[in-house]
């Protein structure tokens, strides 16, 4: 049986791939010294070897992963985030825009000089599919954020100024490069590996995001050809699951497995039978990440409209219960899908170093995040469990969303089979009903996602809202808005918990007050009670009562076509005459 697991990088092979000198600018002509040459290093398959395992760097760890959905409607935080309120401002420089390309020139200068190594063919293949993995996640990345970028196959010339200067390439031919990559990648890599290697079915994996990234991309838009690239999404996440190699980890605890599922530290730990690509660190050697710190540490807390996508232990939307909107968070936890109680913390609930009931303090909105966060090392910068950068419950919703996609647009079928096979494996890891073909159209949801109809609107928006609380925090979020055509969501204005009006508020139910709403501080405080002025340190959407507002002063904008990319930096426009800048920037 499989494990994929990423290694941590040695500071030896980080410092072999910075062995480079400069000539002209920093774009793409970067040249090994004499002491990386493909003469002296690509010599065999251990050469291959050393030089793939400086790319993981690449792979996003912990606190990428679980911090990524901040730049999206499942998070308030304050600051706010520039992105989120369409105040991003033009940047003057490539590093500030993210338009890098130095990890792109490691991978091609590897392709360009990997065959002369002293090894089989199916050795080479090896090791070149997991490079063409690695760019086709770099420019899988890269046209997500800007559009159109120039594809470069090959390392650049140091008097090659045609492609040094050359604009930017449509994005079709850069994504079919990158489906070309993978395809390549899935043929080639081999289908098992040591702990910590990369295996063909991480390419089918990443194969299986990209092509559901962009099929859906292109359908929303109008644009031809969307059926087939997610015939390949789909088909790339049921090689997944026909594989055998993974399962959704479960002990039959639906109240904690989920939470649980986020919380391991090793590949012989039982969560790992979910994992297809997992980011490791170790306590032992003192290899640990700020995660715990950091989510406490910057004003991050989930939004209300994250914490009603919910549905009830019935399976009905918590948004169709009368009087919802004005539920204190002390009933909101009541009879909800037990996903959301291993997310965010309930208020009577104390979780490590956080309780429930003083959530305030900390996290804005009031409902603070516990998904990833390990309350045995509550001290910043001293977590180690494992980061998820793919796992099996991502390819049920990939299958699912593709094959349904499909139908909805009259290719292929999708059945009650379909669901049972994908969606309801994830809600019979937590006691959740299963998702019928006839559920009834949710009015909330038909609003979020205006443009999805036909026969099979209903199924396709409840299994949006399956892929927003089964990946909530693990930074999927901006990019399933941004492939929609979804991206107004993020001009709404978010909101936190609810009052309904001055006064103190036991939140944790053991007959003692934990909060109080007041005009101004007592000059006799009671103890154990956070006391906040309406109005200074706390804002409400009525004033003295209604949904806590963390930037009740932000005007929030979403631009379209503008605000779905983002902007190419200032100096490289002045470099380079023949790139464009992205529309309404």
């Amino acid at each position: 049986m499989k494990k994929i697991h990423i290694i941590i990088i040695s500071g030896m092979m980080m410092s072999i791939l910075s062995l480079y000198s400069c000539k002209k600018d920093s774009f793409l002509t970067r040249y090994p010294v004499s002491s990386l040459t493909e003469q002296n290093f690509f010599a065999n398959a251990n050469d291959l070897n050393t030089y793939c395992n400086g790319l993981y760097s690449y792979l996003p760890g912990s606190n990428s992963v679980a911090l990524g959905d901040q730049q999206s409607d499942n998070y308030e935080s304050n600051p706010f985030n520039k992105v989120v309120a369409g105040q991003l401002t033009l940047p003057t420089s490539a590093s500030q825009a993210g338009w890098t390309w130095t990890y792109l020139h490691q991978v091609n200068y590897f392709l360009q000089n990997y065959k002369k190594a002293d090894a089989s063919q199916a050795v080479k293949n090896h090791y070149a599919g997991i490079v063409r993995f690695f760019r086709a996640w770099f420019y899988f990345d890269k046209v997500k954020r800007f559009g159109d970028v120039p594809w470069y196959g090959s390392t650049i010339l140091p008097n090659d100024d045609g492609d040094l200067y050359k604009g930017r390439d449509p994005r079709q031919l850069v994504m079919d490069s990158v489906m070309a990559d993978l395809t390549f990648a899935v043929n080639n890599i081999n289908a098992t590996g040591p702990s910590g290697t990369i295996t063909k079915w991480t390419a089918q994996a990443l194969m299986a995001r990209v092509a559901l990234h962009e099929g859906t991309f292109r359908e929303y838009r109008g644009i031809a050809g969307w059926q087939t690239i997610l015939q390949t999404a789909g088909s790339a996440a049921q090689a997944v699951m026909q594989s055998g190699n993974f399962k959704l980890y479960s002990t039959g605890k639906p109240k904690v497995d989920y939470l649980n599922l986020f919380l391991f530290y090793a590949p012989s730990d039982p969560q790992s039978a979910e994992v297809i690509l997992g980011y490791y660190y170790s306590n032992t050697l003192h290899v640990t990440n700020a995660l715990d710190g950091n989510m406490r540490a910057y004003g991050l807390s989930l939004a209300k409209g994250l914490m009603n996508s919910y549905l009830t232990v019935n399976g009905t939307p918590f948004t169709s219960m009368p009087g919802y909107a004005t539920q204190m968070i002390t009933q909101e936890f009541n009879n909800r899908d037990p996903r959301m109680m291993q997310t965010a913390l309930q208020p009577t609930v104390v979780y490590g170093d956080l309780k429930g009931a003083q959530t305030l303090g900390f996290a804005p909105t009031g409902y603070a995040q516990i998904k990833y966060y390990d309350p045995t090392t509550p001290n910043y910068n001293t977590n180690y469990n494992a980061g998820i950068d793919f796992r099996y419950g991502e390819m049920l919703l990939v299958y699912a969303e593709a094959k349904a996609e499909l139908a909805g647009g009259g290719t292929g079928s999708f059945t009650q089979s379909d669901l049972d096979l994908s969606v309801n494996l994830l809600r019979d890891r937590v006691g959740m009903p299963h998702l019928m073909m006839n559920v009834a159209i949710d009015p909330v949801l038909a609003a979020s996602y205006p443009n999805v109809g036909g026969s099979l609107q209903n199924v396709i928006l409840e299994i949006r809202r399956e892929r927003r609380v089964e990946l909530a925090c693990e930074g999927f979020r901006y990019d399933d808005l941004m492939r929609w055509g979804a991206g107004p969501l993020l001009a709404q204005q978010f909101l936190g918990m609810y009052f309904p009006g001055l006064g103190t508020y036991d939140l944790d139910g053991d007959g003692q007050p934990d909060v109080a709403l007041v005009t101004s501080k007592p000059s006799n405080p009671v103890a154990g009670v956070s006391y906040f002025v309406v109005g200074t340190d706390i804002h409400l959407s009525n004033g003295n009562s209604g949904n806590v507002l963390v930037n009740p002063n932000l005007i929030k904008t979403f631009t379209d076509p503008k605000n779905y990319y983002f902007p190419l930096p200032a100096t490289e426009l002045l470099l380079n005459k023949n790139l464009k800048q992205n529309p309404g920037w």
